[in-house]
């Protein structure tokens, strides 16, 4: 049976209850799933992370085609022309036909021409006049007879960004006399987006930097390359990164950043942004979670819901209905339990044939007890009868006796005898009771004394706490009361509170004082014959209460101070 009618909240979700046992069970059962589908999906992410990075490398490769394709296509037309050169003669006219010639075929071109090691560009395609000898790059040309691409981000003569294809002209004899140079105006191309099964990825900032890490070209020439490259990636690293695209944290969120090699020395620098970032970059972290956590709380649902409606609810109904009938023994019908499973009806029946029991035994012994109740009465009334038919045969011996002693013995016990009787008939009149109230039968007590030894009104006062006393305590105390008041009372003459009677009870102790003029049945120095027959009897009813009793004389009064542990009535 759960607790008692107080405790609520232990009945309406108690930490054991079935409904939480079986939900911790399937999540047990259901756990390795969940990791599973963490796994599962941690991997799907790094695989949609890793064709997201392929995806976008192969967006950044495929706009730079058409320009590295230009610029292999310049670099063998340079060659062509620098070996037609080479046996021809860059002298005379032919030559500006050569290179007006090669420049119909490659239109994109900004400049075709032949300049000799003296730097005096004279053979051009646009005709133009131009002296490089003074030109860092020109010298370094010609330290270097050697195929080289040349990168400049304001080109000499055009002014504009440009990649120059350059190959070195020599003489029969082998000696170098100058270069074919084609320049190509180079632009900053712009990726398309890549589009993934997640969101959209777009470049926001375009850069091409040569190989030293000095920058050709930018998207977005204001702003510096060191604050729209992430990551805190130097220049001198993006040489390392070509070809391989990789994701880059920063406050706004994921970035990619990707470097692909336009030609030896050239790298575009490209760096994208997911547009929908604020939105599934949390639902990415998140994804790994959500179907077990899901799948954890649809099975505590089920299982809550399953448990609750088909057994919890029958348990906690036949837990309240047992609860009040301990606490109020009314029988709380439980609804719905015909839909209840088998094993729990079975439960409701054995608590019904229980409480059957219970009600027949509880009926038995209540009919016990009033019998128990109706011969206790019967014998206590037998009893007192008994008592007076002793008394009446004493009287009889006491009238047909002469002696005067024996008459005095005889009306002495036929006194002692009538004060058993209404002792007797005072706890007779309380009997079935546990709680006995002392202050009643001790005055009932007084009163059938006065009325035996004749004695007028006032002449006994009595001061009587409420004192609660079981049934085996209060018979002791009621015959130690008559035998010392029945002493005083038997004196002649007593005048107007002459006894005075007393009880009290104080720390654990209950005292019975009676106090009254002197009697010689109740001196401290009486010890033997008739006369000290009283103290004796005194004395065992003390023992009988665990007590003792003291008599003391103080002038012509003797009081009688009897005093023993409280005995509680015992709970029923």
């Amino acid at each position: 049976m759960i607790g008692g009618p107080g405790k609520l909240w232990p009945r309406l979700w108690p930490r054991s209850s079935l409904g939480t046992r079986l939900g911790a069970t399937l999540l047990l059962a259901l756990m390795p799933l969940g990791l599973l589908s963490i796994v599962q999906t941690r991997d799907a992410l790094a695989q949609l992370d890793a064709t997201t990075l392929e995806g976008v490398g192969g967006a950044a490769v495929q706009s730079v085609r058409p320009q590295v394709e230009l610029i292999r296509q310049a670099q063998v037309s340079a060659r062509a022309l620098a070996a037609i050169l080479s046996r021809e003669g860059p002298e005379g006219p032919a030559c500006a036909d050569w290179v007006r010639s090669l420049a119909r075929d490659i239109p994109q071109a900004t400049l075709i021409a032949y300049i000799p090691l003296d730097g005096l560009m004279t053979c051009s395609s646009n005709g133009d006049v131009f002296d490089f000898k003074d030109n860092p790059r020109f010298q370094e040309m010609i330290a270097t007879p050697l195929p080289k691409l040349i990168y400049n981000p304001a080109g000499p003569v055009s002014g504009m960004a440009i990649v120059g294809a350059a190959h070195p002209v020599f003489t029969p004899s082998g000696a170098p006399r100058g270069f074919v140079t084609i320049s190509l105006n180079y632009a900053a191309v712009a990726p398309d987006a890549y589009v993934d099964s997640v969101a959209s990825w777009h470049p926001t900032y375009l850069a091409t930097f040569q190989a030293d890490g000095s920058l050709l070209l930018a998207s977005d020439p204001g702003l510096a390359p060191e604050s729209a490259i992430p990551g805190g990636i130097s220049r001198e690293r993006l040489a390392d990164l070509a070809g391989k695209p990789t994701f880059v944290a920063t406050p706004q969120g994921r970035r990619i950043l990707s470097v692909v090699g336009v030609t030896d020395g050239l790298l575009l620098v490209s760096v994208w942004e997911n547009r929908d970032a604020e939105i599934w970059s949390r639902a990415s972290s998140l994804t790994p979670y959500l179907l077990p956590a899901l799948t954890w709380i649809a099975a505590l649902v089920a299982a809550s819901f399953a448990s609750s409606r088909l057994v919890v609810r029958h348990v906690r109904a036949l837990a309240r209905s047992m609860d009040d009938y301990t606490a109020t023994r009314n029988r709380v019908q439980i609804p719905d339990l015909d839909g209840a499973p088998t094993e729990i009806q079975r439960l409701h029946a054995t608590y019904e044939e229980l409480i059957r029991t219970i009600e027949q035994e509880e009926a038995e012994l209540q009919n016990l007890l009033i019998d128990k109740d109706i011969l206790l009465r019967e014998v206590d009334h037998r009893s007192g009868n008994s008592l007076q038919i002793i008394a009446s045969v004493m009287r009889m011996y006491r009238r047909e006796a002469t002696d005067p002693g024996l008459r005095q013995v005889l009306d002495s016990l036929i006194n002692r005898v009538i004060a058993l009787s209404s002792t007797h008939t005072s706890l007779y009149a309380v009997s079935g009771r546990q709680d006995i109230a002392m202050d009643m039968v001790l005055t009932n007590v007084v009163r059938r004394l006065k009325e035996i030894h004749g004695v007028g009104l006032g002449v006994a006062s009595k001061d009587f706490q409420p004192v609660q006393m079981d049934a085996q305590s209060a018979v002791p105390l009621a015959l130690a009361l008559a035998e010392a008041v029945g002493c005083f009372f038997s004196r002649p003459g007593l005048g107007e509170r002459a006894v005075s009677v007393s009880l009290s009870e104080s720390r654990g102790m209950v005292r019975l004082q009676v106090e009254g003029p002197v009697v010689p049945e109740l001196l401290p120095d009486a010890t033997s014959g008739l006369t000290a027959l009283p103290q004796r009897m005194l004395r065992q009813f003390a023992a009988q209460l665990g007590g003792a009793v003291v008599l003391r004389q103080d002038g012509d009064r003797v009081r009688v101070d009897l005093h023993f542990p409280v005995a509680r009535p015992e709970a029923g």
